[in-house]
């Protein structure tokens, strides 16, 4: 292993509460990413108060470290506010940067609060320099990539963007691209952009084709195992990633402190051990599909929990004896096979001794899920924590007059009692006693070098007093040189657009679908694919302009025939760049309220968030004037992904040849509950589609009074949608629906939103 400096990147460690907090920073973390109670993607961490904000603030600045904040979540109108008032508490305290997703709320702190930090999350989906200058341009310091992204890719963003580079590196994969991913919303209103993923990716589905015939039995198909890049560290350095991200605000302290402590040997060129991270919480590895990893070797289809470590085998006769690899300790959580079934049995004295309670099955792993050893040596002490930078303190307390306490070292605070001293009844004030509680800085950045009493012998000082005084003057003396800022007061305004008339479109993802459209009903087409020459004659000859809709990933042929279209709609930041003509900001892009539908804006026109509830379009409405662009009709996309489930059933490896694949359409995901998501390649990505179609006929009227600029319909399973186009044509002509044409819908989150 090549030896390179150390102080040439950073190692970005995870902490969902204060222990794991200090176990970042005790183990090598440069800085530290962490979530307030709200506002934050990992709602289901215990997260920091704002006092422990401000603690973990102050205890990694003494030492030179960084702490960030996740605001990394979609928010409403009415949430921008409110995060803005908490994002200037945590300017005031002092954190180093925030990690957003939102764009509008994005806007609003480079308007308030200018000289606060912005990093863009993995969130934005960014995978390319095109997104990563587009961050730039918006004053973003750091881009969190995609984890599918290659090192070919990060050094390309490098080469081609002033912006910093952070890249997870390590921990729990989501399947779905970040951002990317509305499954658990449409299942069960449960949103991932809001914090609440309940992780459908982790739960057992079979493959059926068309015909509804079982083409993969039940199994986890699309649980990611979790990503280890610790032998590539140099090759991602190299490639131009600044900021090493580990994975783990859910972890606990002891799981950060071993991934944290293994990466910082791994940056410095020391040897690591990568079975000491895997004992603390692993569903087996990947390298990930950045670095080629595939099919199988990046899902694991048996199971989505941790696998712990293997430390033994049984004999192949069924006499109960193992031959160890590592002897378990007393305390120890192991897992075995008894009559084919997987049991756990914490290791006692008895088994010790070799007395099982239980025949374990021959020739099979005795697995040790959970190392008491391990976790007690890796667990945070009071001592380990203690202040890093010494201060004197000077207490005050005579007869009559208001008791103090201050504090001098590189500042100075004094706190002061409320009451004057009242005259003791009996016992002199304990000088030892008083030292001692003066001196319980608990896990503060500072400790108490030295402390001078001036305490009249007759002076009644309770305990509870000075530790008042304590509190007061170590919370008081941290304050001190903290960033200030006034109370923010918002004023936005928006300008608004007069719909003369909505406009029809309709999107279709396969060439035969163009014969049997009524164009003459259209206002404009939006292909899902790239035509043939054919397809292109045939549309020269009909009066409706052509749109190209992109899918997630750009395909490489747009580039050679971009100006045969009018437009694009695009579904990442960096389309916005690759478009020719005129843009439409797509639902990928995540606008979630009336900022962000104002910032797309500027750029052409707007399509919300399929996740947005209609009184969220109704509040974009009053304040621009329309709803932007809705989906009158479609199978939304629930998932996309790199991943294929098909490729467990193919072998696929990194060689996959999808364009030519007869297996990239026409097969669904069927779960437990019995409910089918189909899914198709769409280039080297996968989409997986929501069980019945977004349809809101039925809610005619509701739509068009929020003036949409246009309904669109799509087609993306090759549905026949000649119907629907002259429904919604009568729609926009001002006629109620009676009938619907629909009979099988969802209305998506029109009336019930998300979490």
């Amino acid at each position: 292993m090549v030896t390179m400096k150390r102080n040439n990147v950073e190692l970005l460690a995870p902490a969902g509460n204060m222990d794991a907090f200090y176990a970042a920073i005790q183990n090598g973390a440069d800085a530290v990413y962490c979530g307030g109670k709200q506002f934050s993607a990992r709602a289901s961490a215990q997260n920091f108060t704002g006092k422990e904000m401000a603690q973990a603030v102050s205890y990694a600045h003494v030492r030179g470290k960084k702490v960030y904040v996740t605001l990394n979540i979609l928010l409403s109108d009415a949430e921008c506010l409110s995060a803005l008032d908490y994002a200037a508490d945590l300017y005031r305290i002092g954190v180093d940067g925030l990690i957003l997703q939102d764009v509008g709320f994005s806007d609003l702190v480079a308007t308030y609060i200018p000289d606060f930090e912005r990093h863009g999350s993995t969130q934005m989906s960014v995978m390319d320099r095109d997104g990563a200058k587009y961050l730039e341009s918006l004053g973003f310091s750091r881009v969190v990539v995609g984890r599918e992204i290659t090192p070919d890719a990060i050094r390309d963003i490098h080469d081609h963007a002033n912006i910093e580079i952070e890249a997870f590196c390590h921990g729990a994969l989501c399947v779905s691209i970040s951002g990317q991913c509305e499954m658990s919303s449409y299942i069960g209103g449960r949103s991932g952009n809001r914090g609440n993923c309940a992780q459908p990716c982790r739960k057992r589905y079979r493959i059926e084709d068309e015909k509804g015939d079982i083409v993969s039995d039940r199994a986890y198909l699309i649980s990611p195992r979790d990503l280890r890049t610790v032998e590539f560290v140099d090759e991602l350095r190299e490639a131009g990633v600044y900021s090493f991200k580990l994975e783990g605000r859910m972890k606990s302290s002891e799981y950060v402190a071993v991934v944290t402590r293994n990466y910082d040997r791994a940056l410095k060129g020391e040897r690591y051990d990568i079975e000491e991270m895997a004992q603390l919480f692993n569903r087996s590895y990947t390298r990930g599909v950045g670095f080629g990893d595939f099919g199988d070797r990046f899902v694991t289809t048996s199971r989505p929990n941790h696998r712990g470590v293997v430390i033994g085998q049984t004999s192949p006769e069924r006499d109960g004896a193992i031959s160890w690899r590592k002897r378990p300790a007393v305390g120890d959580l192991l897992e075995l096979s008894v009559d084919g079934e997987k049991i756990r049995h914490t290791y006692d004295e008895k088994d010790a001794r070799g007395t099982f309670p239980f025949t374990p099955d021959p020739k099979t792993d005795v697995v040790r899920l959970a190392s008491v050893e391990l976790e007690e040596s890796l667990r945070v002490d009071a001592s380990d924590i203690r202040g890093s930078e010494g201060v004197r303190g000077y207490f005050y307390a005579h007869v009559g007059e208001v008791p103090s306490f201050e504090l001098k070292g590189n500042r100075r605070y004094r706190a002061t009692g409320k009451d004057a001293v009242e005259k003791a009844r009996s016992a002199k004030p304990d000088e030892n006693r008083i030292r001692k509680n003066l001196s319980k800085f608990d896990a503060s950045a500072y400790y108490l070098e030295e402390v001078e009493l001036d305490v009249d012998d007759d002076a009644f000082l309770p305990i509870s007093l000075i530790n008042a005084l304590r509190r007061e003057a170590v919370e008081g003396y941290e304050r001190v040189g903290r960033r200030t800022l006034g109370k923010i007061r918002v004023d936005e305004s928006f300008a608004t657009v007069d719909v003369d008339k909505t406009l029809l479109t309709v999107e279709v993802s396969d060439e035969a679908s163009l014969q049997t459209l009524p164009l003459d009903k259209i206002d404009r087409l939006e292909l899902y694919f790239l035509p043939s020459e054919k397809a292109w004659d045939y549309l020269k000859g009909q009066d409706v302009p052509v749109y190209f809709s992109f899918p997630y990933e750009t395909p490489e042929g747009y580039e050679a025939v971009k100006h045969l279209f009018a437009g694009g709609v695009v579904q990442n930041l960096g389309q916005l760049a690759q478009v020719h003509g005129d843009i439409v900001a797509g639902e990928g892009l995540n606008i979630f309220n009336s900022y962000s539908f104002r910032h797309f804006l500027k750029l052409g026109s707007v399509m919300p968030s399929f996740e947005c509830r209609r009184e969220q379009l109704e509040a974009i409405y009053r304040n621009i004037g329309t709803c932007g662009e809705i989906l009158y009709y479609g199978y939304p996309r629930s998932m996309t992904m790199r991943h294929c489930p098909m490729s467990l059933v193919k072998g696929c490896g990194s060689d996959r040849r999808c364009a030519t694949c007869g297996f990239k359409q026409g097969y669904a995901l069927r779960d437990e509950k019995d409910v089918a998501f189909p899914f198709r390649r769409v280039g080297d990505m996968t989409e997986i589609y929501n069980s019945l179609p977004i349809y809101l006929g039925d809610r005619s009227k509701q739509v068009m009074n929020l003036h949409p600029t246009a309904l669109k319909i799509r087609s993306r399973l090759g549905e026949d949608v000649s119907d629907i186009v002259e429904e919604a044509r009568r729609v926009i002509d001002g006629e109620t629906v009676r009938r619907p044409v629909v009979e099988e819908f969802t209305r998506g989150h029109w009336m019930r939103g998300i979490l």
